[in-house]
């Protein structure tokens, strides 16, 4: 790539009193600050930029022990930030048999026995990315699993992780012998026989999980470690993790407090409907176990106002065409705006987990009541469908949408898939309307909801802007709703989600005072064909000014 003369001010920087500790020069650095928008150079100390501009205004920051890196030929961004995943939890439940793309039933049950021979006679069969395709002919059923898994204890988390599976074994185990009681509307699926083995929504499938063998403390450490190393390698800077599961808080404080962290991770722990009156302390609790200088950070707290579509939970203005999907996961509604005021007077935002069209209308309206505290921004995490009067109340209220374009991947244009057949034809034309909230006005962070997509920003990157897979090029977009430009999808991954934190005035710009939190790419992720964006290479990342995957500079 020909190198770009910088259209920088002579000078971003007073003269420094001490070296930078890395400086780049050559590069293409797409700064994302209007002021200051294209540059060549940038200069790094104790983890903030200070300089940017020409290779000229950073020289004066070379001393003798300032590593100095030519990248003449690269393309320098903000570091790219998933503003949605699962990294403990999906790391947890992402063992046993691998499930995705088994979508008839012959192949499901295959892909469990030949997992089951592996675990003896008495060990647990555990699967993830479970298709609701395979079980197109019925519905979840421990009847369709019990022979496949040799009679042995069974527990598989569907696609969404909003419904699992238990074999007949795996609920004897589990204690589950019939209905149970929840604080939400989480249910154990029965029929004339008993339990189905069908565990709908998290309460649910936590009851059944418990009785599966946790996973080693030391071990999922481990694989978190893993993960964010596998994230590096491909741009990814910092993640939000919003969920509150089996040994998230516990894993991430103690890679925060050994220095073994090495991402930027904003941290929403839930609160399910059960635990309102405990919030307060909660939040007391976390705090005092998280330091206050350091890259994991308590952003905010989750709530769920639904549950998902697939599964018959979500909650749509109009049932689904099941006759599902028509009510919150709250049995009083009242107790949310309970909740989002009680996280508000503690200094935390809400991010509501709402997939349907009425769901985001409650969310929306709670919050135009409780306004998030000053300086953070109220979120709504996947907003699915969406109905026109909202599209514009994004920007009114100050509100995120929090999206993630490649869980399109699975709804198909001629809509023969099981989300599309739920919400129907016409719901569907009014699926993933980020580009009609940016078009309005609204601010749109995106992100990947790893486990239950990729977390490869690339496809991310490339989806939002062709609604469908990058190298499909024969399948149609889906929904009528617009794709994004590449300078949107980028932001979404940069300004965006430094916005959706409340953290624009020292991150998502490579700007003098700002983490020196970047990625780098061998070519300019606004100009490649979005086809291409998803194999772009990334030749560096970079964390608070230290380099966590390098290759080629």
């Amino acid at each position: 790539m020909t190198r770009t003369s910088a259209t920088s001010p002579a000078s971003t920087s007073p003269a420094p009193s001490r070296a930078a500790d890395l400086v780049i020069v050559g590069a293409r650095v797409l700064t994302q600050d209007p002021a200051n928008p294209v540059a060549t150079a940038l200069a790094v100390r104790d983890g903030r930029v200070v300089a940017v501009g020409s290779d000229a205004d950073v020289r004066p920051h070379v001393g003798s022990r300032t590593e100095v890196v030519d990248a003449s030929g690269h393309v320098v961004t903000p570091g790219l930030t998933d503003c949605h995943q699962h990294p403990v939890l999906g790391s947890e439940m992402a063992r046993g048999a691998d499930l995705v793309g088994a979508i008839t039933l012959d192949e499901l049950r295959t892909r469990l026995a030949d997992h089951a021979a592996l675990v003896g006679p008495d060990g647990w069969v555990v699967g993830y990315g479970g298709e609701y395709g395979a079980f197109a002919v019925r519905t979840l059923h421990r009847d369709l699993i019990d022979e496949a898994v040799g009679g042995r204890p069974a527990f598989i988390w569907m696609s969404d992780a909003h419904s699992a599976l238990m074999s007949t074994e795996g609920l004897r185990r589990a204690g589950i012998t019939g209905p149970r009681e929840f604080a939400d509307r989480a249910e154990v699926v029965c029929d004339e026989r008993g339990p189905t083995g069908e565990l709908h929504e998290q309460a649910a499938t936590s009851l059944g999980y418990a009785a599966v063998p946790p996973m080693d403390g030391a071990e999922l450490a481990a694989r978190v470690t893993a993960l964010f190393a596998a994230q590096a390698k491909l741009g990814v800077t910092g993640v939000h993790v919003l969920d509150d599961g089996p040994g998230t808080a516990a894993t991430l404080t103690a890679l925060a407090a050994s220095g073994e962290l090495a991402m930027r991770v904003r941290w929403a722990p839930w609160c399910p409907p059960g635990e309102v009156d405990n919030l307060a302390q909660r939040i007391s609790d976390l705090r005092k176990a998280i330091a206050p200088e350091g890259l994991l950070r308590l952003a905010a707290v989750k709530f769920f106002a639904d549950g998902a579509i697939d599964g018959g939970g979500a909650w749509l203005q109009e049932p689904d065409c099941c006759g599902e999907s028509h009510r919150s996961q709250w049995k009083d509604i009242a107790r949310y705006a309970d909740a989002v005021a009680i996280a508000a007077a503690n200094g935390l935002p809400a991010w509501t987990h709402a997939i349907g069209d009425q769901a985001v209308a409650h969310a929306l309206d709670t919050y135009a009541h409780t306004p998030a505290p000053r300086g953070t921004r109220h979120r709504i995490e996947h907003a699915e469908v969406l109905q026109d009067p909202e599209v514009t109340r994004f920007a009114a209220l100050d509100v995120v949408a929090s999206m993630q374009p490649t869980h399109m991947d699975w709804s198909l244009p001629d809509q023969s898939d099981n989300w599309s057949k739920r919400v129907g034809p016409e719901r569907a034309a009014l699926a993933w309307r980020y580009g009609d909230i940016l078009r309005a006005g609204g601010r749109v962070a995106l992100g990947s909801d790893w486990p239950v997509a990729a977390f490869d920003p690339r496809r991310t990157l490339a989806g939002a802007q062709l609604r469908r897979p990058a190298g499909e090029s024969d399948r149609a977009p889906y929904g009528s709703s617009p794709g994004i430009t590449a300078a949107q999808a980028l932001a979404g991954y940069t300004t965006e989600a430094a916005y959706a934190a409340g953290e624009e005035a020292q991150a998502g710009r490579i700007a003098v005072g700002h983490h020196a939190d970047l990625t780098v790419f061998a070519d300019d992720p606004t100009r490649v064909a979005p086809d291409d964006v998803a194999q772009l290479p990334v030749t560096a990342t970079i964390v608070a000014g230290s380099f966590t995957h390098r290759t080629d500079i």
